[in-house]
Parts: structure tokens; sequence; C-alpha cells
């Protein structure tokens, strides 16, 4: 099979997380374009707007952030797709603490959401 089964799902609410990255906004596109609603989170520290499709609902903030809960609220995905990462190798090495905020602290957040 070519695609997951996520792609064969009819019309479902999906967050997308990192949603205006490489990786992420191609997902995002591909999703739109097999009729599901999507909404992006992404903080933009490395996402750039220019990738984002305009059909999906767009959402700037962290992973980290408590606002998260109101996205979900106005959302209620069915899915969660979870690209949202601090990437750089460099930066993780030079300040940890916000290297493990945002790659562990953050996904908890996303985590505890999805529950």
């Amino acid at each position: 099979m070519k695609y997951s089964l996520i792609f064969n799902i009819i019309m479902a609410k999906i967050l997308v997380t990192g949603g205006a990255g490489f990786i992420g906004s191609h997902l995002v596109d591909e999703l739109i374009e097999k009729g599901h609603q999507v909404a992006v989170v992404d903080d933009l520290s490395t996402g750039l707007v220019s990738n984002l499709n305009g059909h999906a609902n767009f959402y700037e903030i962290s992973i980290e952030d408590k606002e998260l809960d109101r996205v979900f609220k106005i959302e209620k995905p069915d899915y969660v797709y979870h690209l949202a990462a601090q990437i750089s190798v460099g930066d993780s090495f030079r300040d940890m603490v916000h290297d493990g905020n945002s790659n562990i602290i953050g996904s908890l957040n996303l985590f505890e959401k999805c529950v």
C-alpha cells in the first residue's frame, strides 16, 4: 500500500504539529488533498509561513504552551501527527534544557492533550 491507513479514512479532523516545516507541510498538503480538515500548530522557530497550506487552520504557538489546550477544544482532532521539535543538533548540545523543554516537555504536553 502506498499510503498509511489515515489517508483512506473519510474526512477526519487532523492536527499536525510542525506543519510549517518541510516534512510537515507536505503531510498537510497530502491530507488536505485527500479531503481531511487539517489544523497546524507551529511556533515558526524553524518552519516557514510560506510552507503553510491556506486551507489549514493555523495556530502560531509552541507545543510547550498551555494555549495548546484551546486548540484542542476548538479543533477536536480525531488524529494528531506530531512533527514539532527542536531540530538543531548543535543547539541541543549548547542548551540542553531548552532542547529538553521543547522535545520532551512539549511532547508530554501534547500527549496530555491527546488523552
